[in-house]
Formats: C-alpha cells, sequence, structure tokens
C-alpha cells in the first residue's frame, strides 16, 4: 500500500524560496555570516547524563553516542542534548534539547512497566532522531495526536545519527523482541542512508550482501575529494553530508546505486521477515533531503552541487528504491509530496537537517497510515 506516488513530482520553484536564498547570500556577502555559524559551531552542544547513561562507554569519543554490540554504536540513556539551531531562512531560532529516556529512546517521560497502550518503533537516522526539542520531534506530536484521538500509543524513537538503512535494521531487529510493537516506522532518509551503507568502519553489507562487522581502522575513503569537488562555502556546506555527497559518488560512480539497490533491497528483506515474524507491520517512510525538494536552490549554491544534481543519479536511485518497495507491495509513506507542496525553506534548518515544520509534515503524512497500522 502506498500513500502517495511512487514518482516524485519535480517541485516547482518558489519565488519565496529564490528570494529568501539570495538574502542569505547577500547577508554573509555583507560578512554577517557570524549569525548562521553561531548556530553551528561545534561547541554549542552540550551532552549531559545520568544514572546508567553516565556510565556508558562513549563511541569514539563521542558522548552522545555509546557503543552497541548490534549496530555498532547507539543513543545513550538518560541523557540530554542542548544546542542552538535555526531555520535555513534564519527564522525560527531555538535552543534545542533532546531527551533520552533509561531505554535510549528519544522521549520526554520514562515508560511504565508493562507498557499499557500500542506500541510503534521508529527507527532511522539523525533526521528521525532530530535537530528539534524532543517537544517538536515527529513520534512526540504522533503520541501527542493518538491520545487526542482517543487512541493513544507509544512512539518509541530509536533513531541515531550516522546511522545507515542497514543499521537502523539492525537496531529494530534488536529491539523488536523486548518490545512487540504492532507496528515499525522505518524513516529512510533519502540523501545519505544508501551511501553509508558502504561504510566499513560500522557494521554493514559488502557487495556480496554478507553481514560484516565494523572496523574502526578501515578506510571510508573519497569523501574529502568529492567535497572539494562541489565546492560549497559556509554556511551551505552541510548540504555536502546531507545529500550531495551521496549524488556526488553516484555522479562519478554510477555502479553505485546498483550495489545500493541490492543492498538496500537485502535491508528491506531481512526488515521484512523480522517485522513479520513478530507480528508487525513496516511502514516505509521516505524522507527527502534539500536537493531532492529544492533541486534549482541547491544547484545554485556552487558548480559543483549544480553539476550533481544535474547527473539526476539521486533522483534515479530515489525512484528505483520506491519502485523496489511497490514491487513487494510494502506500505510506502512518501513525505516529499508534503514538502513540495510548502515549498518553504524553512522545512530544514541551517545544517540542511529536516526541521520543526518538516517533523510537523512528518507527523502528518504518517498519522493516518501509523493509526491503521495499529489499529490492527
Amino acid at each position: 500500500m502506498s500513500y502517495a506516488a511512487v514518482v516524485m513530482p519535480r517541485p516547482a520553484p518558489s519565488l519565496r524560496a529564490k528570494l529568501t536564498l539570495a538574502a542569505i547570500a547577500a547577508l554573509l556577502a555583507a560578512g554577517l555570516g557570524a549569525v548562521a555559524w553561531r548556530f553551528l559551531r561545534p561547541t554549542g552542544v552540550e551532552v549531559t547524563a545520568s544514572g546508567e547513561g553516565a556510565a556508558e562507554t562513549s563511541w569514539r569519543g563521542q558522548e552522545a553516542f555509546v557503543v552497541d554490540l548490534v549496530a555498532g554504536l547507539r543513543p545513550r540513556r538518560s541523557s540530554t542534548i542542548a544546542h542552538p539551531m535555526t531555520g535555513l531562512d534564519l527564522s525560527d531560532p531555538q535552543q534545542i534539547e533532546k531527551r533520552r529516556d533509561a531505554h535510549a529512546f528519544l522521549r520526554a517521560t520514562e515508560l511504565p512497566t508493562p507498557l499499557d497502550r500500542p506500541t510503534a518503533l521508529f527507527v532511522g537516522d539523525s533526521h528521525l532522531d532530530g535537530v528539534v526539542s524532543t517537544a517538536d520531534n515527529a513520534t512526540t506530536l504522533l503520541e501527542r495526536d493518538s491520545e487526542a484521538a482517543g487512541a493513544p500509543c507509544y512512539c518509541l524513537n530509536a533513531g541515531c545519527g550516522l546511522y545507515s538503512l542497514w543499521q537502523s535494521v539492525l537496531r529494530a531487529r534488536d529491539l523488536l523482541p523486548q518490545w512487540r510493537p504492532r507496528a515499525v516506522v522505518v524513516v529512510v532518509f533519502l540523501g545519505n542512508d544508501f551511501l553509508d551503507l558502504d561504510d566499513p568502519t560500522v557494521p554493514h553489507l559488502d557487495d556480496a550482501l554478507q553481514e560484516r562487522p565494523g572496523d574502526e581502522r578501515a578506510a571510508k575513503g573519497g569523501a574529502a575529494e568529492r567535497q572539494r569537488a562541489i565546492g560549497l562555502q559556509a554556511p551551505h556546506e552541510q548540504l555536502f553530508w546531507q545529500g550531495l555527497n551521496q549524488a556526488e559518488w553516484l555522479r562519478r560512480d554510477p555502479t553505485r546505486h546498483d550495489a545500493w539497490l541490492r543492498k538496500a533491497g537485502h535491508a528491506v528483506a531481512a526488515m521484512e521477515a523480522a517485522a513479520a515474524a513478530h507480528g508487525a507491520r513496516v511502514l516505509w517512510t521516505l524522507l527527502p533531503s534539500f536537493d531532492l525538494v529544492f533541486p534549482e536552490h541547491a544547484g545554485n549554491l556552487s558548480a559543483g552541487a549544480k553539476a550533481a544534481i544535474a547527473d539526476g543519479g539521486q533522483r534515479r536511485l530515489r525512484d528505483d528504491f520506491a519502485a523496489l518497495l511497490a514491487a513487494r507491495g510494502a506500505t510506502v509513506i512518501d513525505v516529499a509530496l508534503a514538502f513540495a507542496a510548502d515549498g518553504a525553506l524553512d522545512l530544514y534548518a541551517l545544517d540542511f537537517h529536516v526541521y520543526r515544520k518538516g517533523h510537523r509534515l512528518l507527523a502528518g503524512a504518517l498519522r493516518q497510515p501509523l493509526a491503521a497500522a495499529l489499529a490492527r
């Protein structure tokens, strides 16, 4: 079942978006880039932990993550992350506060034992984990909406920054036996979840679709050269990591398209089988990167960006993955249509993660199919 068209339309350029992006460029040219930098500087992130979370082993020196024997890493239990952020159009500045509970789920309150409501498990990368406060995350909004509708549920957000699609599947498979959700929502970020399938430093699939452990010493290779070729300038350089790195890799090596699609297909089959074994239904949620929603604007940021987007590899990969899901009869929620209809730059944060309005649209797209899955 599909809740939107499989092939994503190219959105018409928004005059408002054009003018806003031009205004940001003018601000930077005027020497006001520090306004944007205040929201991106690494020193702006503060991580605190308590209880068992404080004693967990940090993953590669990053306090927000801890070592996980299955997925390689996961968020720290009983932790809070605080940092500033703003919309891509410099609107809606926020001091973000994200809270993880004793089970490492992103939520404001602890869960009861035993659970007294139907449960949905959410997995995905940093776009599900979010650069928004817990109160503004799509899973919080969905849980709140379920209460208002008289059919309360728990939405367990196990999203984790840096995850590939395969790591999301590994995390879900590990959590299924304990939490036995009625639905598993896999949020696939179309801008880097496929490229990250090739990361040898974390648990991954090789090109023969064999499960491999991560090796921190393994070389990821090529990103620095691709980043130089794309040539983005502050404050837009984060778009490289949130879409254009994958697009440029596909432009340079089109053979990765089929390799990534095979790995993604294996991940889909593994997730569907694991969910079925525990009586759960999978909702595949396609979350678009900025370059897929605003290709003209992204291409105007640099000559390298324009070339990577004009190649079309990113869009072909997205469309072929959606077709793969449709061929399996999978339940697909395509968030891109809601994003294209809105057409405003504040769908994304200054670091090109989905921002607060984007989370509201994500929750809106999921509301009906999630309710249907939980009512079975």
